[in-house]
Parts: structure tokens; C-alpha cells; sequence
């Protein structure tokens, strides 16, 4: 669906279904460089499992207008502005990469307690290659492709992976080009920037699941095992794939997160 917020076409993605915000809902957050289209196959997932569903575009992304946030609290300042003028109260957040930051910023503002926090591919710091900076505002095109690569498992090309001729290379070089030209380089300097996170992670008094990935280049397994030391009791999957799990694991990824809310019940 599209909506004005704060003066911009915003579009949030429903997973095929009416946004109802009487039921649990998910909101997805999308990591550096994508959009809605990231957790695609989460998002009809659960809007067919009843939940309602919640995967906003942030500005410059995917099809919302307006400039891209320039700092993890910006972004998530934006998301809770989002969730409140949504009505939304019973939430469920899914993080990809970028999103865990925003996820751990949004859990200390939200007004209201989260239902659970749901890391993928995440970890509580996300340092980022200056080369990989100095790229993606020089030419962002070319970083995105780089990061499509990085970003996969061996599985990433078409004629590897589980799903007959699919390339995710393809769908990823896609997804980041529809974004505005300034997004990925503001994200990447925003995941760069960020150190709030340690202090953040300890203030989660929810329940926790992180799923991570075993050959991860963009946020390294290694990195994802410290961050998950920090929370008490969560749930952790180790998938053997790269960086983007609700991709390229999506049956896995909506089985772990599934079992997890059954037990929340």
C-alpha cells in the first residue's frame, strides 16, 4: 500500500493481505541498499499464517520518496513515527543486516513493549570497508553489484543454488537499483557510524531469535556469536549459506521463525 508520511509517497508492503492492526503484526526492516522486496517470501508467509504485515520502504528506497536517513536512530525514529501513525501496538520486528541496528535503536523508543525482536543476519556493530564507502558514493551501482556477490553464498548463481533457475544475483542487482542513488552509500555510512550497539543489545527485555549465516561476508558469523552473548536466552540457528538468508534459505528461515512464535504463545 501507499500512504503520505511526513510529506513523502511511502509505500509498505502487506504481504497480499489488508494491513489490520487488531492482530500481531510483523514489521520487516530491510537492510543497506534494499527494499520491501528483500523479505518477500516472509512477507506472504505470515499475512497467509494471519498475521498482519508491515514491510515499509524507508525514504529513497524501493518506492518511497523522500531523502534517506542518514543515521541508525534516524531510521528508527522514522519506523516508530511509522508504527504509531499505523496504530500499530502488538509488533513483531524482523531486522535483515542493517535492520538489526535500527531494531536494536527502535526497542529502546517504541512506547509500547515489542512481542519479540527477530535478528537475521545481524549483530549489534556492523563496521563497513572504506573502499566499500568510498564506492558506493562514487559509483553505486557498481558497489551494489559488489555486494550482491560478497553477499551470497555459493550457492548465489543459478546454475548451484536450490531453486531451478532462479539467479539471485540477478534478483539482488535488481532490487538495489530501484533504489535512489544516495540510499546505499547513507546506509553504509550509518551502519558505519553506529556504536550504540552493546549498550543497546543489553537493554532488550524481550524475546529474542537470531538466525545467522554460516558463510556471512557482509556481517561475519564470528561477529553475529558476540552479538548474541549479549542478550539472555536467545534462540539461535546457524543456516549454511551468505548474508542474504530470506532468500536464499526463505523455507528454513519461515520454519525457525514460525517454531520460535509458537513457543511464545
Amino acid at each position: 500500500m501507499i500512504i503520505n508520511f511526513k510529506g513523502a509517497k511511502t509505500y509498505i508492503g502487506t504481504g497480499g493481505k489488508s494491513l489490520d492492526n487488531t492482530k500481531k503484526t510483523f514489521c520487516f526492516l530491510h537492510g543497506a541498499g534494499q527494499n520491501h522486496l528483500s523479505f518477500i517470501q516472509q512477507a506472504r508467509f505470515f499475512a497467509y499464517k494471519g498475521y498482519s504485515v508491515v514491510v515499509p520502504d524507508m525514504p529513497a528506497h524501493g518506492f518511497s520518496d523522500g531523502n534517506p536517513c542518514k543515521s541508525i536512530k534516524e531510521n528508527a525514529e522514522w519506523i516508530n513515527d511509522l508504527l504509531v501513525e499505523l496504530k500499530l501496538k502488538n509488533v513483531i520486528i524482523t531486522g535483515h543486516s542493517q535492520g538489526c541496528l535500527v531494531a536494536l535503536e527502535l526497542n529502546k523508543i517504541f512506547k509500547y513493549p515489542l512481542e519479540a525482536i527477530i535478528f537475521v543476519a545481524g549483530s549489534n556493530e556492523i563496521p563497513v570497508n572504506q573502499f566499500l564507502l568510498d564506492l558506493s558514493k562514487e559509483n553505486p551501482q557498481k558497489a551494489s553489484q559488489m555486494m550482491v556477490i560478497w553477499g551470497h553464498g555459493i550457492d548465489g548463481d543459478m546454475s548451484i543454488n536450490k531453486w531451478p533457475g532462479h539467479s539471485h544475483y540477478g534478483e539482488g542487482n535488481n532490487i538495489m537499483c530501484m533504489n535512489q542513488p544516495t540510499a546505499l552509500n547513507c546506509d553504509l555510512n550509518s551502519c558505519n557510524d553506529y556504536s550504540d550497539g552493546k549498550d543497546a543489545t543489553k537493554k532488550i527485555k524481550v524475546p529474542t531469535l537470531a538466525v545467522l549465516a554460516k558463510n556471512d561476508q557482509m556481517t561475519p558469523l564470528k561477529s553475529g556469536l558476540k552479538f548474541v552473548e549479549l542478550m539472555e536466552n536467545c534462540e539461535t540457528h546457524i543456516l549454511d549459506c551468505g548474508h542474504f538468508i530470506p532468500s536464499e534459505r526463505p523455507l528454513e528461515l519461515n520454519s525457525i521463525i514460525n517454531s520460535f512464535l509458537s513457543k511464545l504463545e
